[in-house]
Order: C-alpha cells, then structure tokens, then sequence
C-alpha cells in the first residue's frame, strides 16, 4: 500500500492551470523561483503552430525581464524545438526523452542552482509531471491547447493517464478535482 502510494505521488503536480497565461509567475518569483523548465507542444503551442504567437512572444519577455531563465525541454525534434527557441531567444533541449530524467539532468546542469528555484510546465502527466517530480522540481499542469492534432504515442499517453487518474481520485480527492478541473474531459478541442 505504501508503496502504491509513493508510486502515485511522483504524478502528482505541484499546481494546476488552464494555461501558462493564468500561472502567477509574480508570486512565484517572491517565493524563490528563478527558472522555468517548459514544454513546447500543447503547453505553449499547438502542434500545427509552427511559431510562438505574439501573446508568447510578450509573455516570455515578461518573464525575461521579471528575472527568470527559460528553457524549453521538448520530447519534440531538434527542428521543431530549435526554431521556437531561436524565435524566443531561450535555451532549449530537444529530444528530452521524458520522463527519464537524462533531458531534465542536461537542463539542470546548464542550469546550476538549486532544484527549489526550478518550476517546470508541461501539460501532460506521463512525462512533464512525472519527470519533474523524479528529479525534484515542481511541476505545473497545464490544460493541452489542441489534442485533436496530438501524435499518436500522445495519445496513448493520454490513455494511460486515465488509470493514473482513478489512482490519484483514490489517494487525494482535492488534486484529482484540481487536475480534472485543469485537464478537462472534452478531447475534442
């Protein structure tokens, strides 16, 4: 049981929002965070978005000149990832494989500051979540912009997160309702 527990924990996020627009970036930085870790597909953009919108474009120039560094960390290719990143004049990590944690430790390393100054932003459970909460940082849901044009290893992502889900309802009631308030069950957006 115990074990079943901690297992269920590491999906856990540490907050949840609609969308990277409604995360209080402000009241994070007087708490101590530094750095953003984020994911590109379905958190920033859809996947038929080729380049940031204005609104990104303005938001990471906010949080540029709010103090904060900014990643992205892409299971994405090195084109898709380079040309955003290029585009929004951050660093970036293609290829991260998550939710290993050999794409999260290359970040940390370029990095180098303390895990508690670090918040990540994915919108997927199975690998921004779970691979932030491996490595110890804190993890930010957001709700995915578009699955219709998700891939398909996604979207078999987004199936196993129902069983993940019903595990998480069993365990603590409040995060199940904070993350399916976020996630939503309409796939069809």
């Amino acid at each position: 049981m115990i074990e079943r527990l901690f297992k269920i924990k590491k999906y856990i996020p540490f907050g949840c929002y609609m969308t990277i627009f409604d995360i209080p970036f402000g009241k994070l930085y007087e708490e101590g965070k530094r750095k953003i870790l984020i994911d590109v597909d379905n958190t920033m953009l859809p996947y038929d978005l080729k380049y940031p919108t204005d609104e990104i474009r303005k938001l990471f120039n906010d949080l540029k000149e709010m103090g904060y560094e900014i990643i992205l960390l892409s299971n994405n290719n090195y084109e898709r990832v380079s040309l955003v990143g290029d585009e929004l004049g951050v660093s970036y990590f293609a290829k991260a494989y998550k939710p290993l944690k050999c794409g999260f430790k290359k970040a940390l390393r370029k990095l180098n500051c303390d895990k508690k100054e670090i918040i990540t932003i994915g919108d997927q459970l199975m690998t921004d979540i779970l691979g932030s909460n491996r490595v110890g940082l804190d993890g930010i849901l957001v709700k995915a912009i578009k699955r219709k044009t998700e891939k398909w290893y996604t979207k078999l992502n987004r199936k196993r997160e129902e069983n993940v889900l019903r595990r998480i309802g069993k365990y603590n009631l409040k995060k199940y309702d904070e993350i399916m308030s976020v996630r939503g069950e309409n796939i069809e957006n």
